[in-house]
């Protein structure tokens, strides 16, 4: 479940709501592989930080009532965090698993440069037998 930008504005500071807006289209298509591994360890960072500090406030509330629970706005951003990791983690698999363009085109720069090669010996040897006949 994703949460609205709006109460993701309200909970989180500006620096989280930076993160979150990096996870969340347009902007998520924009970053390297590079980029996406270094927004996920710091929504994975977040997301074990609010989520250990979940479990410390439902520890304390049942020791005082003797049924613990996770406060509403904790709860919200161990939301908020894990699906931008969620979101990070999914889109940097994509782009794993497909092909960069650069490695085509030096795949394919490799096959030109081999094929070049070879028909540069082909004319040679052509050239040296035409004028072995002259």
């Amino acid at each position: 479940m994703l949460v609205p930008a709006s109460k993701v504005k309200s909970i989180c500071t500006s620096a989280e709501i930076e993160l979150v807006r990096a996870s969340r289209k347009p902007d998520l298509n924009l970053h390297t592989p590079a980029q996406l591994k270094r927004l996920s360890l710091r929504a994975r960072k977040l997301f074990e930080k609010w989520q250990d500090q979940g479990r410390a406030q439902a520890r304390n509330k049942s020791q005082e009532t003797g049924a613990g629970s996770v406060a509403e706005r904790t709860h919200l951003k161990i939301q908020v965090f894990a699906d931008a990791l969620q979101s990070f983690e999914a889109r940097l698999a994509k782009l794993e698993a497909a092909p960069s363009a650069s490695a085509v085109k030096s795949k394919s720069k490799a096959k030109k440069k081999g094929r070049v090669a070879a028909n540069r010996a082909t004319r040679a040897q052509v050239r040296k037998d035409l004028a072995a006949k002259k």
